[in-house]
């Protein structure tokens, strides 16, 4: 049986993961970020957190044992989510030919997998109002890519072996959880940020300069809620794998998802992205050819997934430039192999 990942802040964590040293104080960590940021995390970790529904349906579908009856008598009770998950089941994605009209059916034409899936993208997008951002920045991007590296996460766990796929994919989903949190509630420092990579500052020297380390954040608010090790790793060092003190491996899944996210047109667009291809090979035990088989299945499968997720996220159709869709075309006819960014010097 997995237990839950999530717990309520005030709820004590109940996990199979074994306890890793934690890689900094939480006074250092704060020392590193904006004096009004770092005062405002646990006002804000408090505040705010996933939908109560989330957590339960999150529960039940990491354990082996649940039954699809149980996840309906979840559902029932939040309409909303429910109507949610049965317009998702009818979307072209499925290609029924008659409509799903209950609940039942539509788990089952979804699948468990797929189902922890939406239900993690739906609670984040309900917790976090991404529709109002600050100027010059790409909300809905966010979200698609949190939702690639998530997917690609969780596909790369399974044939790797090398994480739980089901921890892969929350971790990957949450990456990026800093940038939410400054996207979401520091619009006025986020919006400082974008003027400083606008005018040509690499993005990781901006947010260091103004005390605003999408990592260090993100990782703070995960450890005020108390979320597993594995998640707030993930999150610190999903640029920097080979620091991680803890699960290294689930560490290097997230960021190499997060280049392949980045490498199939769903990037986030101020980072600049250099990765330890070799060492991130080596760590989780893939050769070149699996790797670059794997990419091509990931440039085929995410822009067939992107309508779902839009719908998931209660947004508009996201127009693709022309640069992505002849990277896409490229790729898939074998003409141009994944050229990922090099680190010059592994750490």
């Amino acid at each position: 049986m997995r237990a839950g990942v999530f717990a309520r802040p005030a709820v004590p964590l109940v996990t199979r993961l074994a306890d890793t040293r934690r890689p900094n104080s939480k006074e250092e960590l704060e020392s590193r970020i904006d004096a009004q940021v770092a005062h405002r995390l646990p006002d804000i970790g408090r505040l705010v957190s996933l939908p109560h529904t989330m957590y339960t349906l999150l529960g039940l579908l990491m354990d082996e044992t649940t039954l699809p009856k149980e996840l309906e008598k979840v559902l029932e009770q939040d309409p909303a989510l429910a109507a949610k998950v049965i317009s998702l089941s009818n979307s072209a994605f499925y290609g029924l030919a008659t409509p799903v009209s209950t609940i039942e059916r539509a788990i089952l034409i979804i699948g468990f997998k797929e189902l922890e899936f939406m239900a993690m993208g739906l609670g984040l997008s309900e917790t976090f109002d991404l529709s109002q951002v600050p100027r010059g920045f790409d909300g809905e991007g966010l979200w698609l890519h949190c939702l690639s590296v998530s997917w690609i996460a969780r596909e790369l766990a399974i044939i790797t072996r090398a994480s739980d796929p089901s921890e892969a994919m929350i971790s990957g989903l949450l990456h990026e959880l800093g940038i939410i949190i400054l996207v979401s509630k520091f619009p006025q420092q986020f919006q400082q940020l974008l003027e400083l990579t606008d005018a040509g500052v690499p993005f990781f020297e901006a947010e260091a300069s103004l005390g605003l380390s999408h990592t260090v954040i993100g990782y703070l608010l995960a450890r005020h809620w108390n979320l597993p090790e594995v998640f707030q790793e993930g999150i610190l060092y999903h640029h920097s794998p080979r620091s991680c003190p803890g699960r290294k491996e689930t560490a290097a899944l997230v960021c190499l998802s997060d280049s392949l996210a980045h490498k199939a047109g769903y990037p986030m667009r101020m980072e600049e992205l250099e990765i330890d291809l070799p060492w991130l090979m080596e760590t989780l035990d893939i050769r070149p050819s699996t790797l670059q088989a794997f990419a091509k299945v990931i440039m085929a499968s995410l822009p067939q997934a992107q309508p779902v997720w839009l719908q998931m996220m209660r947004s508009g159709a996201r127009r693709e430039s022309r640069d992505q869709k002849g990277r896409f075309s490229a790729l898939m006819d074998g003409t141009q192999p994944m050229d990922f960014p090099r680190r010059r010097t592994g750490k």
